[in-house]
């Protein structure tokens, strides 16, 4: 499996030598955007977005639109240089529209599942996303393990015809198997990887799963 990790479990002081220390060796790196109503904190502008773009030469700068209105941010951090959006459809006015929108901009498209969403109902998006984001916890949250469906969830969004199912909370050394073994193409892991010493352990374990 692929790591798209969370910088949001980096070090918030020395996001710059994280990115230096893992640029090449994961397959990008994830910033919530959160405003503190769609999920219960705030975190990362298009600032931190354009920093990162800036500093990253060889993984994906991949933005988790964490927020409300979606439709509203979409020009804003497309211009600060997100390789990847990924929203929410009850965020989006027209989600159809917004993964369209997201495309026009040459930024690839994603849409986020959350532990409510009907897998099935969205197959319409699946179709229109470069990468489905199936939400092992509820947004916001750290420090706990998947939701216990979350495998079979990662198993009906592949057989969607999804291009690519990573799966985003609860990413432990004891989960990634069995999100593999479901069909998942990679994980956003957090304190998987910035938890430890060696960074890059975190990594390779995610890539052995």
């Amino acid at each position: 499996m692929r790591a798209s990790v969370s910088l949001w479990s980096a070090d918030q002081l020395a996001l710059g030598a994280a990115v230096d220390a893992l640029d090449g060796h994961v397959d990008g790196f994830h910033l919530d955007v959160m405003d503190g109503h769609f999920a219960p904190d705030l975190l990362f502008g298009p600032a931190t977005v354009q920093a990162v773009a800036a500093r990253a030469r060889r993984s994906l700068v991949d933005v988790h639109l964490v927020l409300e209105d979606a439709d509203r941010w979409i020009a804003p951090f497309a211009g600060a240089g997100a390789g990847m959006l990924t929203v929410y459809p009850e965020c989006c006015a027209d989600p159809a529209a917004t993964l369209a929108e997201i495309a026009r901009r040459g930024v690839r498209a994603g849409i986020a599942l959350s532990l409510e969403a009907d897998i099935e109902a969205a197959a319409p998006l699946v179709e229109r996303a470069d990468r489905v984001l199936v939400m092992g916890t509820a947004a916001g949250i750290k420090g706990v393990d998947p939701a216990p469906e979350t495998a079979a969830r990662v198993r009906r969004a592949a057989a969607l015809g999804a291009r690519e199912v990573f799966v985003d909370g609860g990413i432990r050394e004891h989960t990634i198997g069995a999100l593999a073994a479901a069909g998942a193409d990679g994980v956003v892991p957090g304190s998987l990887v910035f938890g430890r010493a060696d960074w890059l352990e975190g990594v390779r374990l995610v890539g052995a799963a």
